[in-house]
């Protein structure tokens, strides 16, 4: 699930998807534990889209107002998740404030939710799912206790911050090829790309957290359904963030001046 590039002025085509509303707390289809990221009738399996709400590109929110004000996010973690549970999302927090510091400066700072209107709220649910960028009031990171690594934590954190995946880059052809014949009957629409996007000068990046792996959404989970064009590679790796992760996510916050 990547990445993330922030337009000031709009450049994309406006793209809108009509999505099935979790029910209850829980998304409505049929879940499969093995696979926490592909939740049924969620914008990309893991994305979730308010009323309205148009995705205008996959790096990134368009409006800024999606962003959080100076990078600061607070947070708040269910009581509902035990002890080594939290323990483990907020790891994960510590990293991407830690690997995102420019010049020892935090870019990125997680604070403990007190006041704020505006927040990020971890709760236990079904899957691994969140909100593309800041809502008006919480933003839910939804993680079941299948989601519970720091790297799928990060993903959806990503989300939260304003990543998108990074197979659906308008110039994805290049690196991967799309098997459809082998995509689950009503998730194609989960590997349409967009056609227009600001990369801010980075280049595709199999090795980034906001990824698919190689079998998302498969008919036969032991035939891909995306394939590298570049062999050797991996994709979908949720263990750590990419440099180019980190480096987006430094210019989508300005803390790094956008490439020219």
């Amino acid at each position: 699930m990547k990445t993330i590039l922030f337009l000031l002025s709009v450049i994309g085509v406006i793209y809108s998807i009509p999505i099935q509303k979790p029910i209850g707390g829980h998304v409505a289809g049929v879940f499969d534990e093995n696979f926490p990221e592909e939740n049924p009738g969620l914008f990309e399996g893991d994305i979730e889209l308010e009323p309205g709400e148009n995705i205008y590109d996959r790096n990134a929110i368009l409006n800024k107002d999606k962003l959080w004000p100076n990078g600061v996010v607070p947070y708040s973690i269910s009581s509902t998740y035990s002890s080594a549970q939290q323990a483990v999302i907020k790891n994960a927090m510590h990293t991407i404030e830690e690997k995102t510091k420019v010049h020892g400066k935090t870019c990125i700072h997680f604070t403990p939710h007190s006041h704020q209107r505006q927040y990020i709220k971890f709760v236990d649910g079904t899957g691994c799912h969140t909100p593309a960028g800041m809502r008006s009031d919480s933003t839910p990171v939804t993680l079941s206790r299948y989601c519970i690594q720091t790297g799928i934590v990060m993903h959806e954190i990503n989300h939260a911050l304003g990543m998108m995946h990074e197979q659906s880059r308008p110039d994805r052809d290049d690196y991967v090829t799309i098997v459809e014949s082998n995509i689950q009957k009503g998730q194609e629409l989960n590997f349409i790309k967009f056609k227009q996007l600001d990369e801010l000068g980075q280049s595709y990046d199999y090795a980034s957290l906001m990824h698919y792996g190689a079998h998302a959404y498969a008919i036969d989970k032991s035939k891909p359904t995306i394939i590298p064009k570049q062999k050797g590679v991996r994709i979908g790796q949720r263990a750590h963030l990419s440099p180019i992760d980190i480096k987006e996510i430094q210019i989508l916050y300005g803390c790094l001046p956008r490439p020219h």
